[in-house]
Formats: structure tokens, C-alpha cells, sequence
């Protein structure tokens, strides 16, 4: 893994010129094959392709990718990720229940669940739904 920053722009592009075009993050084998038949070899050639050619032969990944090889940032970063939304404890139950208890402590033990998840996030919720159906393939 290589560090890239604008620091040093001529150690970038000798580190850049020593990478296989393969070690790049994303570029698999497949795509190494083809990028190697255009005399593609290296991370800095890479870096130096056509974004427009490179855009229109591959993919807005790889453009991406190279914008990236270049020092600018296509992609952002998030210090922390956003609250959830929801949280969903689900289940599917092997057999049929009919017992009144059973679905009772099986609806309590999910809520437990979900109570565990929001406290690990730090959250809290306004709402609790719960529902039951049958199998749609009964």
C-alpha cells in the first residue's frame, strides 16, 4: 500500500512507476490483462492514461481510479457513519407456531435484540413495530 500526497510529487511518481498496474486497488486480474495489452504496466501509467479514454474503454471506476492515482479525491471520506435509520431483527421460524407464549417470548427476545443495537450505537427510537404473518407459501 502506498500513501499518496502532494508533498512529494516526484517520490509519488517513482513509487507510482515501481507499482504493477495490478497492485492498484480495484483492478483485478481480468482487468490487468487488459490494461497490460495497451502497454499499460504500471500504477504511473496508469495515473498517466486519458480519464476520457479510460472512462469510455472501462468504467467511471477506473476513471475514478486514476483521477485518485493523480491526487484528486473522487471518493469521500466519512470520519463516522451516518445513525442508522432503522434496525430490523428479523426472524423465520422452521416450523409453524401456534403457541400464544412461544410468539410472545420469540417477539420479546427480537426486541431485546433491537434494544441491544440501538444502545451499541448510542441511539434511541420514537417508534417499535412489530408484526407476525404466515408463510406466504402455506
Amino acid at each position: 500500500m502506498v500513501a499518496l500526497t502532494a508533498e512529494n510529487r516526484n517520490r509519488i511518481l517513482k513509487l507510482l512507476g515501481l507499482q504493477p498496474v495490478g497492485e492498484v486497488w480495484g483492478v483485478g486480474r481480468r482487468l490487468t490483462e487488459k490494461l497490460n495489452a495497451l502497454g499499460i504496466n504500471t500504477a504511473l501509467q496508469l495515473a498517466q492514461a486519458n480519464t476520457a479514454f479510460i472512462r469510455k474503454n472501462f468504467s467511471v471506476i477506473l476513471e475514478r481510479t486514476v483521477r485518485e492515482l493523480n491526487g484528486e479525491s473522487c471518493i469521500s471520506l466519512e470520519e463516522a457513519p451516518p445513525a442508522k435509520q432503522q434496525i430490523v431483527c428479523s426472524r423465520s421460524f422452521g416450523e409453524r407456531i401456534t403457541d400464544k407464549d412461544a410468539m410472545h417470548q420469540a417477539v420479546v427476545q427480537y426486541a431485546e435484540r433491537a434494544a441491544e443495537k440501538l444502545r451499541g450505537e448510542l441511539q434511541y427510537c420514537r417508534q417499535v413495530t412489530t408484526f407476525v404473518r404466515t408463510s406466504p407459501l402455506q
